[in-house]
């Protein structure tokens, strides 16, 4: 209960916290990185402690990246191969997970 609080309080102050203008974060003595690495790195545990919604989401992600147009895909650094191939892999391992049973 109490590490259910904390992590929800931790997501909501860093979503606060990156926010605010840039000059009150300086003045925070924080770097706007530093707080959104952490909010990543939460918000990942977070969805690893809830392996579906990670899976739904990680499927979400590489569906829109696979499908972006192409200048905004080299823009980003991404390559839409690794993306199809990343989508086939987190909908083929699972289902066949599921179906190989190991005794």
């Amino acid at each position: 209960m109490i590490a259910k609080f904390s992590l929800f309080f931790l997501i909501i102050f860093l979503s606060i916290a990156i926010n605010l203008p840039d000059s009150m974060i300086a003045r925070l003595g924080l770097d706007a990185n530093y707080l959104l690495a952490a909010l990543a790195s939460v918000a990942i545990t977070g969805l690893i402690v809830h392996r579906r919604m990670l899976l739904v989401l990680l499927v979400l992600a590489c569906t829109i990246g696979a499908n972006l147009p192409e200048s905004v895909v080299d823009y980003v650094g991404l390559d839409r191969d690794i993306l199809f191939a990343t989508l086939i892999a987190l909908i083929v391992v699972p289902f066949v997970a599921g179906k190989v049973e190991i005794k």
